[in-house]
């Protein structure tokens, strides 16, 4: 049961790396809202709080990762909003 976390961990991961790339690219976050990426940053935020307290390596790796993957396209859309 372990390795399907691991894999939704994984496949999770993915999901930041076209909006990062993208936005690297084009330099344009107009179609970004803000707030959305705030409130899950927060929600990772606590995941990550939660899954340390129940010593959850999975959902660490998971929350912690995601929250860095967030928190740098949360600078990318505050670098080049207008």
């Amino acid at each position: 049961m372990e390795l399907t976390g691991w894999l939704g961990f994984g496949f999770i991961q993915l999901f930041y790396i076209p909006q990062i790339i993208r936005t690297l690219r084009t330099r344009d976050v107009s179609g970004l809202s803000l707030f959305s990426w705030v409130v899950l940053w927060l929600g990772l935020l606590g995941y990550l709080v939660y899954s340390y307290w129940r010593r959850d390596p999975v959902f660490m790796a998971g929350n912690a990762i995601g929250l860095l993957q967030t928190s740098f396209q949360l600078g990318l859309i505050w670098r080049y909003r207008s």
